[in-house]
C-alpha cells in the first residue's frame, strides 16, 4: 500500500523533450504512471488543445508555475488559461530576495495578485529555493517572514525539499514549524550534503519516506517530482523516481 495515491511530475524536468513534442511527452509521463502535472510554460498551445492532451492521457494540472513578471503583467490572461485546463493552484516559481526590505516589496506585489488569484478559483502560493533561507538584519529567516507578512489564506508555501537541505536546513522539522502554510511538496533528491547534487530519488539521502509522512500528517495536498539533472535519460530517471515513491 503506497504512502500516497497519486504521483505528479513538474514539466520543468523535461523542459527539453517538451520544446519538439509536448503531446508526446504528456503521453510518455502518463504512461509511466504519474497522474497530475505542474506546468512551467505552455509550448505556445492553446488551452483547448492542453485541455484535450490532459484529458486524453488522464492527466490533472495540479499547479502552474507562474512568474511574477507574468502575473503583475499579463493576470487575466492566465487565469483564463488555467481556468480552462483545470489547473488547482498557481505557484510563484522564484523570486530574488536578500534583505527584510525585499519581502517587504515582494509582499506587496502579492496581495493584490493573491486575491485576484484566489477570487478566480485557485490556490495560491510561492516557491523556495535556497536563499530564502538566509536570515534578514534582525535574524529572521527569509522564507519565514514572507510567511508572517502575508495572510495564509492567500499565500500557501510549495516546499523544495532539495533547496531547503541545499541550505542547510533540516526538512522535517521546517515542515513541522510551517505546517499551516505547505500544502504542496516538490520532492527532489540531493546525493550527499557535500556536493548537494541533484540525483534520482532513490539514490540519495533525502528520506522521503518520511518526509511524504509528515507532509500527509500537516495537510500538504500534492507531492510533485521535480528532477533537475538526470545520469542517463530522463523517461528512465522518471520512472525509477515514481516507483520508488509508489512502493514506499
Amino acid at each position: 500500500m503506497s504512502l500516497i495515491k497519486e504521483f505528479n511530475l513538474q514539466l520543468y524536468s523535461v523542459r527539453e523533450l517538451i520544446k519538439d513534442n509536448f503531446p508526446g511527452v504528456l503521453k510518455k509521463v502518463a504512461e509511466i504512471g504519474y497522474t497530475g502535472v505542474e506546468f512551467a510554460g505552455y509550448g505556445n498551445l492553446p488551452a483547448s488543445q492542453m485541455q484535450e492532451l490532459l484529458e486524453e492521457n488522464g492527466l490533472k494540472s495540479i499547479s502552474s508555475h507562474v512568474s511574477l513578471e507574468r502575473l503583475l503583467g499579463a493576470l487575466d490572461e492566465e487565469l483564463s488559461y488555467n481556468q480552462q485546463i483545470g489547473t488547482q493552484a498557481i505557484i510563484v516559481p522564484y523570486y530574488s530576495i536578500a534583505t527584510a526590505q525585499d519581502v517587504e516589496k515582494l509582499t506587496e506585489q502579492l496581495a493584490p495578485i493573491a486575491k485576484a488569484v484566489r477570487s478566480a478559483g485557485f490556490t495560491f502560493g510561492y516557491h523556495n529555493h535556497a536563499h530564502e533561507f538566509a536570515k534578514s538584519e534582525d535574524g529572521v529567516t527569509l522564507l519565514d517572514l514572507l510567511m508572517q507578512l502575508t495572510d495564509p489564506k492567500d499565500v500557501m508555501l510549495e516546499l523544495d525539499v532539495y533547496w531547503a537541505a541545499y541550505a542547510g536546513v533540516d526538512v522535517l522539522t521546517y515542515m513541522q514549524k510551517q505546517r499551516d502554510r505547505i500544502r504542496l511538496l516538490h520532492i527532489k533528491q540531493m546525493a550527499d550534503f557535500e556536493s548537494k547534487k541533484c540525483v534520482d530519488l532513490d539514490e540519495g539521502v533525502l528520506d522521503f519516506d518520511k518526509i511524504i509522512r509528515k507532509g500527509l500528517e500537516i495537510g500538504v495536498q500534492h507531492c510533485i517530482l521535480e528532477q533537475e539533472e538526470f545520469a542517463e535519460s530522463p523517461y528512465l530517471s522518471l520512472e525509477k523516481g515514481y516507483k520508488h515513491i509508489m512502493n514506499l
